[in-house]
C-alpha cells in the first residue's frame, strides 16, 4: 500500500493506508481488551457491557466503575505512555535498544517513588513524601536523565554517541536499582511490601487518583508527537541529513528526550516500572506497519494492548496475585536477546 497525501487548507498530511488500518485495528483491540479485563473473575463481557451502558445494580457498578475501571484505564494509559516514550528515544538515537528501561529513566523514577513510599519509616526523602508519588517520579526520572546525558555528552555533538549513551544508561539503571534496594532494606515491613509490589510493575491497588497523572502524560506525548512529526521523521535519518533539511536538531532531540522522560516517569508513578514495554511495543509496531522507523502513536497503541493483555493473563490464567510486570518481562527478555543479536549482525555486515 502506497502512501497518499491529504491536503486540508494550508496543511498537507501523509496517509499511510497500512499504518491507518493497523492503528484502527489496534484501537478496536484496546476496547475489546478493556471489556474483557473488566469481566475477568467477575462476570461475562456481555454483562459488563450492560453495566457500562447503565443497566447495572449498585454492587455491580461499584465493582466495575470503582474497582476495575481505574485499573483498566491506568493499564491502557501506562502502556501507551511507556511505548510512546520508547519509540521517541529509539527514533532520536536511531537504536532499538535505547529505551527508558535500559537508559535508567524508569529506574530513576522508581527511586523517587520508593522515597515517597518509604520516607515515613526510613527518615529518608521527607521532601519526596511531601511532593507526592507523581512529582517524586518526575524528579527522579529527570535527575537520572540529566546525569546520564551529561556523562554521555561530547563537546560539539547535539546527539551523543548512541553506544556510550546506552552503556551509561545501563550503568545508571543498576545504580538506581541499588539505591532502591538500599531504601527497601531500611523500610519497615508494611512500606517494603507496598513498594515491592509496585516495583515489579503492578496494576493492583490502583484507583482513580492515579488516572489523571498518567492520562496527562499520554496527552502530553501525543501533542508533542503531533507538533514535531515531520522533524522527528527526518531526524531519524541521521543528524547530517536532518540539518541539511533545516531541522533544528537540538530542539527536537532535547525536547523529545524531556517529553519521553516525563511520560515514562508519570507512567511509572501509576503502574510501576512495567518492564520491556518501551522496548518491545515500538519494534512490534514497526514490523506490523512496515515503516522505516517506529511510529509513536501506533507504538503507544501496541503498548496499551500489551499491558492490558498481560493483566488479563495474570488475572485469568496465571496464579492469582502475579503483577503484569512478570508477563511483560517473560516476553521482553527473549525479545531483547533477539534485538541484540539482530543489531550485532547488521553492524557486522
Amino acid at each position: 500500500m502506497t502512501a497518499t497525501t491529504l491536503d486540508i487548507g494550508p496543511t498537507s498530511w501523509v496517509i499511510r493506508p497500512r499504518l491507518a488500518i493497523c492503528s484502527g485495528i489496534g484501537v478496536g483491540a484496546i476496547l475489546i481488551l478493556m471489556l474483557v479485563g473488566l469481566s475477568v473473575g467477575f462476570t461475562t463481557p456481555i454483562d459488563t457491557a450492560r453495566i457500562l451502558l447503565g443497566g447495572g445494580r449498585v454492587a455491580e457498578n461499584i465493582v466495575v466503575f470503582d474497582d476495575l475501571m481505574p485499573r483498566m484505564l491506568i493499564g491502557a494509559f501506562a502502556g501507551f505512555s511507556l511505548a510512546l516514550a520508547g519509540s521517541l528515544t529509539q527514533i532520536i538515537t536511531r537504536n532499538p535498544l535505547a529505551t527508558p528501561d535500559l537508559l535508567g529513566i524508569t529506574s530513576g523514577a522508581s527511586v523517587g517513588v520508593v522515597l515517597a513510599i518509604t520516607s515515613t519509616s526510613t527518615g529518608f526523602g521527607t521532601v519526596f513524601a511531601t511532593l507526592g508519588v507523581p512529582v517524586s517520579a518526575l524528579v527522579g526520572g529527570l535527575s537520572t536523565a540529566v546525569a546520564m546525558y551529561l556523562l554521555a555528552w561530547s563537546r560539539g555533538q547535539v546527539v551523543t554517541s548512541t553506544l556510550r549513551l546506552i552503556l551509561i544508561g545501563v550503568g545508571m539503571t543498576w545504580t538506581m536499582q541499588s539505591v532502591v534496594g538500599f531504601l527497601m532494606s531500611r523500610a519497615d515491613i508494611h512500606d517494603s511490601s507496598t513498594a515491592q509490589r509496585w516495583i515489579v510493575g503492578s496494576l493492583s491497588g490502583t484507583g482513580w487518583s492515579l488516572v489523571a497523572p498518567v492520562a496527562a502524560a499520554t496527552v502530553f506525548g501525543l501533542i508533542w508527537a503531533a507538533i514535531i512529526a515531520r522533524s522527528l521523521t527526518v531526524s531519524g535519518l541521521g543528524p547530517d541529513i536532518a540539518r541539511g533539511l533545516g531541522v533544528r536538531l537540538g530542539v527536537v532531540t532535547y525536547g523529545t528526550l524531556i517529553v519521553a522522560v516525563v511520560m515514562a516517569s508519570l507512567a511509572v508513578s501509576a503502574a510501576g516500572p512495567i518492564a520491556f514495554v518501551g522496548l518491545v511495543a515500538p519494534q512490534v509496531a514497526l514490523r506490523l506497519a512496515r515503516t522505516a522507523q517506529p511510529t509513536p502513536v501506533f507504538s503507544g497503541i501496541v503498548g496499551a494492548c500489551m499491558v492490558l493483555l498481560a493483566d488479563i493473563v495474570c488475572r485469568g490464567i496465571l496464579p492469582g496475585g502475579l503483577p503484569v510486570g512478570v508477563v511483560t518481562s517473560a516476553v521482553g527478555g527473549p525479545f531483547l536477546i533477539f534485538l541484540i543479536v539482530q543489531t550485532a549482525r547488521r553492524s557486522s555486515v
